[in-house]
Parts: structure tokens; C-alpha cells; sequence
């Protein structure tokens, strides 16, 4: 047993065992079932109720007569084996060598999904959180900020003429404008602040515990970053762009949720469009209160 690991540590009894499981980083649990103190059984028991030993590979050597009973009591405490007395030194190790791959293949597994989860959190296009990132933490935040009492400001940003640019210069300069404009996004990004792309060539920031000059300040920082941007298409023509940004914020009287926070924020948006676009519009209920759109 000892070629397959880099270090092992004994213990003389239960009490010892869990004192050396708790200051040391274990990878294997090898125990018997009648020891001193503390059982095998209410060892492992406890070693579970641990985050550090949920996952640890557990064997139970045991040389009692009751080996049904034990058995199935030792693997509904949560060993992964049980092997009984005498056994052969061959069987032990095959069975320690199982248990390590199993353990190997279930981490390669987690990792998989971990990626397989940020892969459906991002927008493959910018590398930004995508619509289903935002919408779950939105939600989450806004939760927060009515029990804590603070206001959520909603910037919603559109690029300026977004179809005409892919017309006139095709799909491909379409997107390096996205993902130019998203690079842009993140690097005005400030701490505790949530960025996303949620459509085509639109992108929401949301500012917490941020009032209506902060906001504004943040989306002007925006706007003006995107009219630093250049571009040149495949046949050398260049061009720029702009973008313009609806604000609105929640809670407050006119938005008490974020159906109501994003339409205020999009109506805000479709005002500061009308007026010429490349600039920021804050809500205001006496006048896209009137807005259908």
C-alpha cells in the first residue's frame, strides 16, 4: 500500500485518527472497525460531516462475524469498500487502485462540468456573461437590495447603426465591432460591477448601491471609450462607432422589479436613440412614461 502513496500517516486509535484527518490534507482513508475511542464507523460518520471528507476514498477493514450487517452499515455511513479479515495483501491494493481512478475520473469529471457551466454562463462571441448570466444574478442582487435597502442602477447599451455596419461591411467586421466594443465594456468595468451581453449588439451594466450621478458618470465613461474606438474594414475603408445607453434604477416608485427595471432602462434607451443617439438618457415616468416602445 505504501508504493501507492507519497506519505501516510497512522493513527493508534479513532480519536487520533480524526485529529490527524482534520490537520492534514488525507486523499485516502484506510480503517478498522473496532478501535479505541472512536469506532470505525462513527469515524467515518464524522470524517463525511466534513467538507474536506466528503469526497476522500474510504476502505473498512473489519474482522467481525457480522458481516452482512456491518457491511451495510459501513457503506450507508459512506465507505466506498469493506474488506473482511484475513485477506490478501493483492486484494487490498487492487481494491485501493480501483478507488484512486474512480476518484481520478470523478475529478476530471467536475472539471468538465465547471467548464461545461462557464461555457453556458459566456457569450462565445465577446467572452462576456451572456443573457443567462445576468438574469440569474440580477434577480439574486435585486433580492438583496430590497432587504438591505439600496438602489440597483440598469445602464442598457446599444451600438449606434449596428445592421448598417454589417451591411455595408459584412458579418465578420460586425462582429470584431462587438467584440471590440465588449473589450471596451470590460475594461471600463469597475469593481462590483455586472456586465453582459443579452442580445444582438445589446449589452446591460449593472451598478450597485449607485446613485443617479454615479450612473450617469459611469455610463458617460462608456460612451466616451466607445468613441475612442476604430475600425477598418477588409478593404481599408475605416469607420467608428457609437453607442447609447438608457438608465434606470430599483428599487424606486416608478420600478419595484426587473421586469419593470429593464423596460424603464429600454424606454430610456429608445429616448436617447430619437434624440440623435451616441448619448445617455436616465428615465424620467413624465415622459417615456408615454412610450409604448
Amino acid at each position: 500500500i505504501s508504493d501507492l502513496f507519497s506519505h501516510a500517516i497512522e493513527a493508534e486509535n479513532g480519536m487520533e485518527a480524526l485529529k490527524a484527518f482534520t490537520k492534514n490534507d488525507i486523499g485516502f482513508i484506510i480503517t478498522d472497525v473496532e478501535m479505541p475511542n472512536v469506532n470505525g464507523f462513527r469515524f467515518i460518520s464524522t470524517v463525511r460531516d466534513m467538507d474536506k471528507g466528503r469526497d476522500v476514498p474510504v476502505i473498512i477493514l473489519s474482522g467481525t462475524r457480522h458481516d452482512i450487517a456491518d457491511k451495510i452499515k459501513g457503506l450507508t455511513l459512506g465507505a466506498n469498500d469493506y474488506v473482511l479479515k484475513p485477506f490478501e495483501p493483492e486484494e487490498l491494493v487492487a481494491r485501493v487502485k480501483v478507488l484512486i481512478k474512480m476518484q481520478q475520473l470523478q475529478e476530471e469529471l467536475k472539471e468538465k462540468n465547471a467548464i461545461l457551466e462557464m461555457l453556458s454562463l459566456t457569450d462565445e462571441l465577446t467572452g462576456l456573461p451572456n443573457r443567462r448570466y445576468y438574469y440569474n444574478n440580477i434577480r439574486m442582487q435585486l433580492a438583496l437590495s430590497k432587504r438591505h435597502n439600496f438602489r440597483i442602477a440598469l445602464l442598457l447599451l446599444d451600438i449606434d447603426h449596428f445592421k448598417e455596419i454589417n451591411d455595408t461591411y459584412g458579418h465578420d467586421v460586425g462582429d470584431m465591432v462587438l467584440k471590440n466594443f465588449a473589450a471596451a465594456l470590460s475594461e471600463s468595468n469597475r469593481t462590483g460591477e455586472l456586465i453582459a451581453r443579452v442580445g444582438g449588439e445589446e449589452f446591460v451594466m449593472c451598478l450597485f448601491k449607485a446613485d443617479q450621478k454615479g450612473a450617469i458618470m459611469a455610463a458617460e465613461r462608456i460612451r466616451k471609450a466607445t468613441e475612442d474606438l476604430s475600425f477598418s474594414a477588409q478593404d481599408g475603408r475605416g469607420f467608428k462607432i457609437t453607442v447609447s445607453i438608457g438608465v434606470a434604477f430599483c428599487p424606486d416608485q416608478h420600478a419595484q422589479d426587473h421586469d419593470e427595471l429593464y423596460k424603464n432602462a429600454d424606454q430610456a434607451l429608445y429616448r436617447a436613440k430619437r434624440a440623435g443617439r451616441n448619448r445617455v438618457a436616465v428615465y424620467d415616468p413624465k415622459v417615456d412614461g408615454k412610450n409604448d416602445d
